[in-house]
């Protein structure tokens, strides 16, 4: 019999497996694609989520960026530049298999290529069925994404889904050189949402995301940005779907007395950004702390849940707030960029780990006036032309 069975091997995953293996708990990972896998996602690592991660990924990152050029309707453009790297870009399969490949250097037990058909409580432990055996665990984690299995099967389901489109292009050196450190955020591409450029070694990922669970014209979005953005010859160009997870803010029921969801299946993602690997690994780190605890005897799960309630979803609600504010204002968000550019020194430093959403009501006006001031030096740029 397990410790813990971990469904799904994305960095939340995978971290709570290395860190529990670390400790000694028999943990197994199951994971239904084989390794390594693709992963629709536009790889960015922000410095918090960087740090979060107490492994050295440096050989992972393939671009990293100083610069971000914001689009606004009515072909306004802000460019901000900072001093430190404000994102690294790294591609998913490679870097989802580094830290898979971690947990099982530390004696975590990884099953790929196996997928799970069910689960059932049998008295103290839990029985896992997949397509290749039974399993029986002490706690099951269900990291398996926004439309987690163990979520829906647990009755553990919480928050919001949207979506996006992304586009993985090969092309022609002399695009990705150009924009070889530097994002584009184009919140003129898709109603309610942005588009995206992050380039990485060999390639550019282009995408949009909405926050609304539809959209007819997504497609046709992607499309003009990728005719925007690139300028030479496309060599490959290979598209894919995917949901993403946003809260509202409002509490949630993350775990019962055998089972805990972990990263997306939590739905915990940041509403106002879509960034979700720092709020999955930040789930991961809890979880590792009150499987201890609860292993020891000094809490049941439930801890688990008063803690996400506790110390991750008021963020969330600040920021929902705050996208909520932004997509429904974007002429009024323009202008105050552009005439109080130093109002983004207070994004610069949530993405660094300064600062959080808590507040931004008072905060953001604070920074816009320069009487609350960033750690990390910054410069602003108008009306450039972006490439």
């Amino acid at each position: 019999m397990y410790d813990v069975i971990i469904i799904g091997g994305g960095p939340a995953g995978s971290t709570l497996a290395r860190k529990l293996s670390t400790q000694g708990y028999r943990a197994l990972l199951i994971e239904k694609h084989t390794i390594p896998r693709y992963k629709a996602c536009g790889g960015g690592i922000t410095p918090r989520c960087y740090k979060m991660l107490d492994l050295d990924i440096s050989d992972y990152v393939e671009d990293t960026t100083y610069k971000i050029a914001f689009k606004f309707p009515n072909n306004k453009s802000v460019v901000l530049e900072t001093e430190k790297p404000i994102i690294y870009q790294v591609d998913r399969t490679k870097f989802d298999k580094y830290l898979i490949d971690k947990a099982n250097e530390m004696g975590c037990e990884i099953h790929d290529g196996e997928t799970v058909f069910d689960f059932y409580n049998n008295d103290k432990e839990v029985v896992v069925v997949t397509d290749k055996g039974e399993y029986e665990t002490r706690i099951l984690v269900g990291a398996d994404g926004i439309n987690s299995t163990v979520a829906h099967k647990a009755n553990l389901l919480n928050g919001k889904k949207g979506i996006a489109l992304e586009a993985e292009i090969y092309v022609d050196n002399s695009d990705v050189e150009r924009l070889k450190g530097e994002v584009v955020v184009d919140f003129n591409a898709i109603k309610y949402g942005y588009g995206w450029v992050f380039p990485k070694k060999d390639r550019l990922s282009i995408g949009v995301g909405t926050f609304l669970s539809k959209t007819s014209k997504i497609k046709e979005n992607l499309s003009n940005m990728i005719d925007e953005i690139v300028v030479g010859n496309v060599e490959e160009c290979k598209i894919y779907g995917h949901q993403l997870s946003f809260q509202n803010g409002r509490n949630g029921t993350f775990n019962n007395d055998k089972i805990m969801l972990i990263g997306d299946a939590t739905r915990l993602a940041d509403p106002f950004t879509g960034e979700g690997i720092y709020n999955a690994l930040l789930t991961a780190n809890i979880s590792f702390d009150v499987i201890k605890k609860h292993f020891n005897g000094e809490c049941e799960l439930d801890e688990y849940t008063l803690r996400l309630n506790r110390e991750v979803v008021p963020d969330i609600r600040w920021a929902y707030r705050l996208a909520q504010f932004t997509y429904n204002n974007m002429d009024f968000i323009e202008k105050s960029v552009r005439y109080f550019p130093n109002v983004l020194s207070y994004f610069v430093d949530i993405m660094m780990g300064d600062n959080n959403y808590m507040n931004f009501k008072i905060k953001v006006p604070l920074y816009a006036l320069g009487i609350m001031k960033s750690k990390t030096k910054m410069k602003v740029e108008r009306d450039v032309n972006i490439k």
